[in-house]
């Protein structure tokens, strides 16, 4: 395995309270156990004021099994702060409990990976942080998995592009964490399937009711977009052969 524990550079923008833009250096990293100090407080300024219908916080002990042995975890620093984690449940038995709360079955065969949770510092956002993250941890998780899981709330419109952009599927949309809507995602790295986007079908995400039909009916949603009446998702079907 290559060695990520090797700091990276990054360059990104700053944006502070005062007005200010600023191209700043910074540094991308696998995390470990000694980082838990400044994932918990990163983690706890993100979620500031976000209800669980937008985000459900990772605890301090949840966060402590993603930097060691049960999980992967990416972060982006500036000057010795941490203003960017992302991470991914990896543990095979803690994976499956999400599985099953996503509404997905077990993976027996231990080859699914999780997205815990992705987080970014205010004046750090809009450098597509999670976009890059997303594909640099992925180039861990895909040298034992073959597929990684998420969830992301249909509230949240922009982690719900940036996922759809790292060519994630939507393949599931329920009541999750207690009682809040989520959508669930699938990515798999080697897929021998192919989603036929001439037969796609657009469907307003505020019908739930018919985005369920549609992958009770096979489909799978691939895209989002902002249509004059608001936003609306693509389904299309997702097979070896394409869609008659």
């Amino acid at each position: 395995m290559n060695d990520y524990h090797v700091k990276k550079p990054i360059y990104i923008y700053r944006h502070t309270h005062n007005g200010r833009t600023q191209a700043i250096p910074c540094t991308i990293s696998l995390m470990s156990v000694s980082d838990f100090d400044e994932a918990v407080r990163l983690h706890k300024k993100v979620s500031m004021g976000l209800g669980p219908e937008v985000f459900v916080p990772s605890s301090p002990e949840e966060i402590e099994m993603l930097l060691g042995s049960k999980g992967i975890s990416i972060g982006v620093w500036h000057e010795g702060r941490l203003v960017s984690m992302r991470a991914v449940q990896t543990d095979g038995d803690w994976v499956n409990d999400s599985l099953v709360k996503m509404g997905l079955p077990p993976d027996l065969e231990m080859k699914t990976a999780v997205t815990d949770h992705c987080v970014v510092d205010k004046e750090y956002r809009g450098n597509n942080i999670q976009f890059l993250s997303g594909y640099e941890i992925e180039s861990i998780v895909a040298e034992k998995f073959s597929t990684i899981a998420t969830t992301v709330a249909p509230m949240n419109i922009f982690s719900f592009k940036n996922i759809l952009l790292c060519n994630f599927h939507i393949v599931g949309l329920d009541l999750q964490y207690g009682g809040y809507l989520r959508y669930t995602m699938l990515k798999r790295f080697r897929a021998a399937e192919s989603i036929w986007t001439n037969a796609h079908r657009v469907i307003p995400i505020r019908d739930v009711k018919k985005q369920q039909q549609a992958m009770a009916e096979g489909l799978v949603g691939y895209k989002l977009k902002r249509m004059p009446t608001g936003f609306a998702v693509f389904y299309a079907p997702m097979s070896i052969t394409p869609a008659v």
